[in-house]
């Protein structure tokens, strides 16, 4: 539907209706009891669904039936359904293939890995019943201790990660799936979660427009359909306000410079960055004069939330219904989103969409051709950036008398769970993963998970061992830092005190090499997902060859592009 007849269409609806159509909304569990006085009452035009909201695919598809007659029963507006599914971030990991994430997919190096990689996002989305994918993250990830993005990016290389951009937002649209592009105007270099505070990136605009700006212009060019901003302070374009809340940033940058006319969603108001900083009303109608169309609430728990969700959610829209009313925002200013959103839904044809069927959901996500790109995606990932000595492959004589070892922290897998089904939702833990599939070709390998300390006392055991390998993991979770020291108080332990080799086989990014740059042997799935764990095996055991190479650089020890083969 083209703006113009969107228009007409926005004439149609009350203004209650049209404010409603202004809202991404989340809610509690997995029925659509709870969404019921938002879509129905409230004329919600977007619903957030997370882990949480999602069981299965049977379920997932009988769910979002029910959200979209909500809809109908309410403004008579389909409504726009969302998930985070980027890889790294993912939903229905029991069962979908989020493969290895966007660093993963970036140190594949294949632009059409990547592709094929977001059509298994959008497929599996579109049969559960979702019409939208809040993803790629076209974030550059350019600080190492930015531990929100992290492997949510596709790299530190500005033109390799518009190139994957690229590619992201056409294997989307391949599934007929709605695409955005996130963190506006770019996230990579921050070094605060803006789920717990507001961030800042400084930079002047030169820098900025070489680096940040890069994949976003890509995206645009490449028919993006929604652009989320960020609740991130960048001085060099808007010393007063962050993105999220700039007129210059939303405006004249991504507007006007950068010729964006699809719809600008927000990151989650629900964020400490916003929630700390600002009265939630006042920032909604901030948010909206400076350009947003449509403002996110998902539902992050950090432990200190007390009343009722929805009802706070309710609250804001109808707070911004009285702001239209009471001349504190142009009624103009309404109608322009919403022509926005309904031309969104119109192109679409979100109203003519079958209705999603549990038979057809529980077919298609997790089907086995999407396991065999997802597989073959993440061996294309694995790199290996460390090999001294040519430790690996395991021949017959290290592999005589092998010693795995795990120590991940509990407390990172409690605040995983804590997430309300945000973020990377992780149901197979890489360690076990790597364990099962090392037993599975050395059962007499031995096989030890320890807590702090644990392995002075374990010492005995460890003795006489032929080759040690560790497998490490850490993933990006919203409003936590996934705890890893004493993985690497285990690994310094080892290279201090141990003559046999030591490999670290990671299930995740590559940067905590810098930690313990001694090992004999360090292997990178770039990626945590079962696949990834198993590609890396592979490359272990050198059943596969190591084809990635780093997409980021380890400050001091190599540079982005590295990669090693086998002889």
């Amino acid at each position: 539907m083209p703006l113009r007849r969107a228009t007409a269409s926005v004439d149609r609806l009350t203004l209650e209706q049209k404010v409603g159509q202004m809202f991404m909304l989340a809610f509690a569990g997995s029925t659509a009891a709870s969404a019921a006085t938002l879509l129905r009452d409230h004329h919600v035009g977007a619903c957030y669904l997370s882990n949480d909201n999602l069981v299965d695919p049977a379920q997932s598809a009988t769910l979002m039936a029910e959200l979209q007659g909500l809809a109908r029963a309410g403004s008579g507006v389909p409504a726009l359904l969302a998930a985070d599914q980027e890889g790294a971030w993912a939903v229905l990991t029991r069962h979908s293939c989020p493969g290895p994430g966007n660093m993963g997919l970036g140190a594949t190096g294949a632009v059409d890995d990547t592709r094929e990689m977001y059509t298994v996002f959008g497929e599996e989305l579109r049969a559960a019943g979702l019409n939208a994918d809040l993803a790629p993250a076209a974030d550059v990830n350019s600080n190492p201790l930015n531990s929100i993005i992290g492997m949510r990016s596709f790299g530190e290389d500005p033109e390799a990660v518009a190139r994957h951009v690229r590619a992201a937002v056409a294997g989307l649209h391949d599934a007929g799936i709605i695409a955005a592009a996130k963190h506006f105007p770019g996230h990579g270099d921050s070094s605060i979660d803006t789920h717990r505070g507001l961030a800042r990136v400084d930079g002047d605009r030169q820098a900025l427009g070489r680096r940040e700006l890069v994949p976003f212009r890509a995206a645009v060019d490449c028919g993006v359909d929604i652009v989320m901003t960020s609740h991130i302070m960048f001085p060099a374009l808007d010393p007063e306000h962050p993105a999220t809340l700039s007129p210059v940033i939303l405006g004249d940058l991504l507007r006007g410079t950068m010729g964006f006319g699809g719809v600008i969603l927000t990151d989650s108001f629900n964020m400490q960055a916003i929630r700390r900083a600002y009265d939630p009303l006042d920032a909604v109608v901030q948010t909206v004069q400076a350009g947003a169309d449509m403002v996110l609430l998902a539902e992050e728990r950090y432990g200190d939330e007390s009343g009722d969700y929805v009802e706070r959610q309710v609250r804001l829209v109808a707070g911004l219904v009285r702001a239209v009313r009471q001349g504190r925002l142009p009624a103009s200013r309404v109608d322009d989103a919403v022509a926005r959103i309904l031309a969104l839904k119109a192109r679409y044809g979100l109203a003519d969409r079958p209705v999603a069927s549990a038979t057809a959901a529980v077919k298609a996500v997790g089907s086995p051709a999407h396991r065999e790109i997802e597989r073959r995606v993440a061996a294309d990932a694995v790199v290996l950036i460390q090999n001294r000595g040519g430790v690996v492959p395991l021949n017959a004589e290290r592999s005589q008398r092998l010693v795995v070892l795990s120590a991940t922290d509990e407390e990172g897998y409690h605040r995983m769970a804590a997430g309300r089904g945000i973020g990377p939702n992780v149901v197979e833990r890489p360690a076990e993963v790597a364990f099962a599939e090392i037993r599975r070709r050395r059962p007499d390998a031995l096989s030890l998970s320890l807590r702090d300390g644990e392995w002075e006392a374990q010492a005995g055991r460890l003795a006489g061992a032929s080759a040690f390998v560790v497998v490490t993991e850490k993933f990006p979770l919203a409003g936590f830092d996934f705890p890893d020291a004493t993985q690497h108080r285990l690994i310094q332990w080892l290279v201090s005190t141990q003559t046999s080799p030591v490999i670290v086989l990671a299930c995740r990014d590559p940067y905590e090499l810098a930690a313990f740059p001694g090992v004999d042997a360090y292997i990178c799935a770039v990626g945590y997902r079962p696949a990834c764990a198993r590609a890396a095996v592979d490359v272990l055991f050198g059943d596969t060859a190591p084809r990635g190479r780093l997409p980021v650089s380890i400050p001091g020890l190599h540079p982005v592009g590295h990669g090693l083969n086998y002889p």
